[in-house]
């Protein structure tokens, strides 16, 4: 009784020290319980985003509220650009001015043409007429030079009588071996004549000075409509309002944010203590709940950033408000597209033996448990398998043109790819077979604004894109003929363009379908038996200096996919001093074939190569789609230790009712991206760990 007396006041004096450490204990215990065992704490990455016009202007409209949510391309705020404007339309009547003058001078050049074409078939008519007087008359001497020949040996007429006849005989014998030599030349003088007058046809001759002057104009209208794009402010990718900073009818200075948008781009940070982070790579399967949502499936995801440091988590990781933790920040990619609130809290359970490393490694990887240094293992996981995925594709984009991927280039310094169409613009439209590539984000969305190429007025079927020295890109069109049975001049380009300050030049321009008809001997080493009627190249790659040239038409004779290797690209496109650019200097020659053949409804298909790809010295990629069929199938392809001459590729995954056009490496180190033409449909992507 005398301790109860002596305990009970110093138990009322710290009661209240108590009751804090019990309630610090209650919280803690709440804060760090999670919806699943072994889970770590996540967040939905908010991606900041403020749009700012890059020059001093005055805000016109305002076209969103704080709060709403926008898709990629949508139309924020504008800017006034009257200015601008009236520049652009005085550029584009000084344009349509050039452009008349042009048509006149062609339409006086064709012309010219047409009567040196006319002057030369009368001229090879007559001589034509004259060898068939010429055959008719020496018959008909022949004739009589044999019946004079029996008089004078009969000694009715003298042998004088004989020899005028001789004589002409003679002439005539002369002029009909001269005159199938006039007809040879007049025919190809005609030939060269009918070939000038198509290729004005086609576009391809203009006067050089009219020519440059308009280049200059249309640059400068480039130019404008590059910033005039930039007068109307539109969002990158999906995201919400966060605030509207300036109001129609306020001068916004440049850089100057005007409306700020926050978006998710189905990405979690992950905050893993330190003991659970060393075992962690890129490539692990996840799975996701939202925190306190115990109804809700959970979602699969995978990682694609690990932190390179172990250092301070957020405070909100933190199990006891007032004590930090240490770890590693880790980026999770939802696989599916969900709704998600920057900020919005989830429990996130990684697993390192689901999921192949990205990293380049010796053969196919293992999956393995890792014990203690895997957070949330489940050994009995099945193997992650990237499958294809949506683009995104701004209204604005899919209003203006049609979109094709054909070909894709990544671009790590700028963050980007780069994406070639087989068409551009909308049929019969004013932008129709504009030179424009297209700009795609690593997660799919392709921005509202094609990228401009300068120095070329259209191109057609443009197939595939690679990057060479000295900051070189090239980009190549089909070379085939159209389905109206024509081959355009646009349409067997192969374009090197320059990077200067975000814009593309042409720096060089070859047409090897033309090149190849001249050199009939060359294409027919190159496989081309039957000339270039059937050619169709739609792979290209840079590797090591050269230019490799993959065929999906025509096929070998034993139904192989045809590789060409241009060893000396340069002396494609620089021609020697006061001579043609020719086949010769460039070395190109056969390099190797393959059989990459697809299957359209189970049966097997001739495949033709329709995208290559070096990734290292031992290691080549291929995609494949039929070679003539007109079906929607392909294949993806490696090849190991490729030397030319005969490959073997290894199949590594059928795309059924896909056609993989485009092949890259990916801004996701160790992977590689596989583009998808879906015609009048949301083109597809595909990225793939490599080695797969």
């Amino acid at each position: 009784m005398r301790f109860l007396n002596y305990l009970r006041p110093r138990l009322a004096s710290a009661m209240p020290i108590l009751t804090l450490l019990g309630t610090f204990g209650m919280a803690g215990a709440l804060y760090a319980r999670s919806d699943v065992p072994g889970g770590l704490v996540g967040f939905a990455e908010g991606i900041p985003e403020a749009l700012a016009a890059l020059e001093s202007a005055r805000v016109t409209n305002i076209h969103v509220t704080v709060g709403a949510e926008v898709e990629a391309g949508q139309l924020i705020a504008t800017v006034d650009a009257s200015a601008l404007d009236r520049e652009i339309a005085v550029a584009e009547a000084e344009k349509g001015r050039l452009e008349a003058v042009v048509r006149a001078e062609q339409t006086s050049l064709s012309r010219r043409l047409d009567v040196d074409r006319e002057t030369i078939e009368r001229a090879a008519t007559r001589e034509h007429e004259d060898l068939v007087r010429l055959r008719a008359e020496a018959q008909a001497l022949d004739v009589e030079i044999e019946r004079v020949t029996k008089l004078v040996a009969e000694h009715h007429v003298v042998a004088s009588v004989l020899a005028p006849l001789t004589l002409r005989r003679a002439q005539l014998a002369s002029l009909e071996i001269e005159k199938p030599r006039t007809i040879g030349v007049l025919s190809r003088q005609l030939g060269a004549a009918s070939l000038r007058r198509r290729e004005v046809d086609d576009d391809v001759f203009t006067a050089a000075r009219l020519d440059a002057e308009l280049l200059v104009v249309q640059r400068r209208i480039e130019l404008l409509e590059a910033r005039r794009a930039m007068y109307s402010l539109r969002a990158t990718r999906k995201s919400r309002v966060g605030s509207v900073d300036k109001q129609p009818g306020e001068t916004a200075k440049a850089g100057e944010a005007i409306v700020k948008l926050v978006s998710t781009a189905n990405r979690v940070v992950v905050c893993v203590p330190e003991r659970r982070s060393l075992g962690l790579r890129v490539g692990d399967a996840a799975r996701l709940s939202v925190r306190g949502q115990r109804a809700s499936g959970p979602l699969a995801g995978r990682t694609v950033a690990v932190g390179p440091v172990v250092t301070e988590l957020p405070a909100r990781c933190w199990p006891t408000p007032t004590l930090p933790i240490w770890g590693r920040e880790v980026t999770v990619a939802i696989d599916t597209s969900v709704d998600l609130v920057a900020g919005e809290s989830f429990v996130v359970v990684l697993d390192s033996a689901a999921a192949p490393a990205l990293a380049p490694t010796a053969g196919p990887p293992v999956a393995k448990a890792r014990g203690s240094t895997s957070s949330g293992v489940n050994a009995s996981a099945k193997p992650w398998r990237p499958e294809p995925r949506l683009m995104t594709i701004p209204p604005s984009l899919a209003r203006r043109t049609r979109f094709e991927p054909s070909g894709i280039l990544a671009r790590p310094n700028e963050g980007r790819y780069l994406v070639v169409s087989d068409d551009t613009g909308i049929k019969d439209g004013p932008d129709e077979g504009r030179p424009w590539l297209f700009s795609m984000d690593a997660g799919g969305a392709v921005a509202a604004e094609p990228v401009p190429i300068a120095g070329v007025t259209s191109i057609d079927d443009l197939e595939s894109i690679t990057a060479g020295d000295d900051g070189a890109i090239y980009v190549l069109a089909s070379q085939s003929y159209s389905k109206g049975g024509r081959r355009r001049h646009a349409r067997s380009a192969l374009l090197r363009l320059r990077s200067h300050g975000g814009h593309l030049t042409v720096d060089g321009e070859v047409h090897l379908a033309a090149l190849l008809d001249l050199a009939p001997e060359r294409a027919t080493a190159l496989g081309l038996t039957s000339g270039t009627r059937s050619l169709d190249i739609e792979g290209m790659t840079f590797h090591r200096g050269a230019l490799y040239l993959g065929l999906k038409a025509p096929l070998d004779a034993s139904g192989d996919a045809m590789i060409w290797k241009v060893t000396h690209p340069r002396a494609l496109f620089d021609a020697p001093a006061g001579g043609a650019k020719t086949l010769e200097a460039s070395g190109i020659a056969p390099w190797a074939h393959a059989r990459v053949d697809v299957e359209v409804d189970g049966r097997p298909v001739s495949g033709g190569i329709s995208e290559l790809l070096f990734v290292d010295d031992d290691s080549l990629v291929l995609t494949s789609t039929p070679s003539t069929a007109d079906a929607a199938a392909g294949a993806l392809w490696r090849v190991d230790h490729p030397t030319g001459g005969a490959l073997s590729p290894q199949l590594v995954q059928r795309f059924p009712g896909r056609k993989p056009e485009g092949l890259a490496l990916s801004l996701t180190r160790g992977n590689v991206i596989v583009v998808f033409d879906a015609g009048s449909s949301t083109p597809e992507f595909f990225e793939s760990p490599w080695p797969p």
